[in-house]
């Protein structure tokens, strides 16, 4: 059985967080390190606390960094580095306002790329268009921005959610994208509004790392017999698992390689093991040799038995 891995590790901004904040730690780690969105189990500093070897092999100074999930418990003098999702500009101001220095921001571009089209764009007296998952936490945000002027915001989950939209003369709407979101949808939806000549201004706000991840997970999926999705728990995972589903492949989602179980491989060729944008590519390696060891462990008279790839 061959197993196949879409390598591709942290997404970009996931790196640029960790490297920044491995910067700060070498220089001083005298600092907490915060964001939002910080609950789910596999999130960036869950993995800092976890204590991650390959992590901390590549980024030393994270041993030496204290993270927070409730940053309502700092004060005067406390010193912070934004991680990944950032905070809200109001949660910034408030943390200022209680003496609280925040040394640096390492949101993810895309993700502030984001948030700041948003905003021109509600100023400039449009309702706003997300494609994405309906409650993603780009979407709230967005929302949110939207209601403080006056403006609404539409979530897209399907292409055909575009032509549902209730137009109005003289009341404009902008078409983004979550960042993480599925890209296959979102191009659907701009021939639809382009076939349609639907009054819609297009904006493309999706992760460079979204497309070219899902695209590798698709193209495995092609040929794979099984797909193995290490499941991060957020929304990059969900658009990597909707754009292998559509291939009409089995695509089993797992949040650690200890569940995979050898019956999703009985007559399988090919497995090809995939991840979201907060599984790095050593967790993704040892996933993929876990499969070839139960490959190996088949009895030969197994339908599957067949070379290790």
């Amino acid at each position: 059985m061959e197993v196949l891995t879409a390598s591709v590790g942290f997404c970009i901004g996931i790196a640029r967080a960790y490297r920044g904040i491995n910067d700060h730690a070498l220089r001083d780690s005298s600092f907490t390190v915060a964001h939002q969105n910080s609950k789910l189990e596999q999130d960036t500093l869950r993995r800092i606390e976890r204590g991650d070897p390959e992590l901390l092999k590549r980024y030393p100074g994270l041993s030496q960094v204290a993270v927070i999930h409730d940053v309502s418990t700092l004060g005067d003098g406390d010193r912070l580095v934004l991680g990944f999702h950032g905070l809200p500009p109001e949660g910034k101001s408030e943390l200022a306002s209680r003496g609280v220095k925040i040394l640096d921001d390492l949101i993810c571009p895309f993700i502030a790329r984001l948030d700041r089209i948003v905003e021109q764009e509600v100023q400039r007296g449009f309702d706003i268009a997300m494609v994405g998952s309906a409650d993603n936490h780009h979407l709230r945000t967005a929302r949110k921005i939207a209601a403080e002027h006056g403006r609404r915001c539409f979530a897209i989950v399907s292409a055909q959610d575009i032509e549902a939209l209730p137009f109005a003369v003289g009341q404009p709407v902008a078409l983004v994208g979550e960042v993480t979101g599925n890209t296959e949808i979102f191009h659907e939806v701009i021939r639809l509004i382009e076939t349609k000549h639907l009054p819609v201004k297009i904006r493309k706000t999706m992760c460079s790392d979204s497309y070219g991840r899902q695209r590798r997970a698709a193209e495995l999926a092609e040929i794979a017999d099984v797909v193995v999705l290490i499941d991060d728990g957020g929304d990059g995972s969900q658009s990597v698992f909707e754009v292998c589903s559509r291939r009409n492949k089995p695509v089993h989602r797992v949040h650690a390689k200890e569940v995979i179980e050898p019956a999703w491989f009985e007559g399988a060729n090919v497995v090809a093991i995939v991840g979201g944008i907060m599984v790095p590519e050593w967790t993704i390696a040892d996933a993929a040799e876990h499969v070839r060891s139960l490959a190996a462990a088949q009895p030969p008279s197994s339908a599957a038995a067949t070379a290790v790839g």
